[in-house]
């Protein structure tokens, strides 16, 4: 599958917007007029964070706009850190995506009396850094980082269109060339069942490298929702991959 395995690398690339994949959080589209979230310092941004129970709406705008002013950084950082373990720009991503997790349930936890210096940016990113190093390292000990919760869009995916999603979250313009780019897949699996398609579609989104495992959260799914062993996952990933390899090497042969 190295043909096909190449194209998915540079597909990759396509998580780098950010952006579009934090503003998952973002439910409310009625924006507080009380409020400028846009010019308030980072450390009052954590503070209405840290109130979500009680202030969800207000939580979730703090939240998107310091996804937003602080996104870059870490994700800059995160490829830096990743490139010293030889991960890719998937686990830099998906590394700094845990980074932001974990500040959403721990907004609480940072304080600017314990920072070694008084510029708040600063304080913050060196902060996230320590979560940053701490998600990276969890890959290397379980293959993926902060545990989803049930809201987190890491399920099974079971058709193209939920591909390009996680590829490009809320991108329209990418999300219509990558399925244009994807759509011989549909036509390929069309035969196979559906257990077949969900389980290929979801280790082509969740298995970043081929010497990789797919979160182990996403594998529980995939044995609980379609009611199978591993061994079995086994056999009906390696139907569907073979089929599309196949299809993959008639094609470059008439080339």
């Amino acid at each position: 599958m190295l043909i096909f395995a190449e194209k998915l690398v540079s597909l990759q690339l396509y998580t780098n917007s950010v952006s579009n994949a934090f503003s998952i959080y973002m439910k409310s589209d009625v924006m507080t007029e009380k409020i400028d979230f846009e010019n308030m310092v980072g450390s009052e941004l954590l503070e209405y964070i840290s109130f979500k129970d009680e202030f969800p709406n207000e939580a979730e705008l703090a939240f998107y706009v310091f996804c937003d002013r602080y996104q870059q950084d870490i994700l800059q950082k995160s490829e830096i850190q990743c490139s010293k373990f030889e991960y890719n720009e998937a686990i830099a991503f998906l590394a700094a995506k845990c980074t932001f997790d974990k500040v959403w349930n721990k907004a609480h936890t940072f304080s600017m009396e314990k920072a070694n210096t008084k510029n708040i940016d600063k304080a913050i990113l060196l902060w996230m850094y320590k979560i940053l190093y701490t998600q990276i390292l969890l890959f290397k000990d379980r293959d993926t980082c902060a545990q989803p919760t049930e809201e987190e869009d890491l399920s099974l995916i079971e058709n193209l269109d939920a591909l390009v999603n996680v590829y490009a979250p809320e991108n329209l313009e990418k999300q219509k060339e990558l399925k244009e780019n994807l759509s011989f897949l549909e036509r390929v699996l069309q035969g196979l069942s559906q257990k077949h398609r969900i389980i290929y579609f979801t280790y082509l989104a969740y298995k970043p490298e081929k010497d990789k495992n797919i979160p182990r959260s996403v594998s529980n799914k995939l044995k609980e929702q379609l009611d199978l062993t591993q061994a079995s996952i086994r056999v009906y990933r390696k139907d569907a991959t073979d089929l599309v390899n196949n299809y993959i090497n008639k094609i470059n042969g008439n080339k």
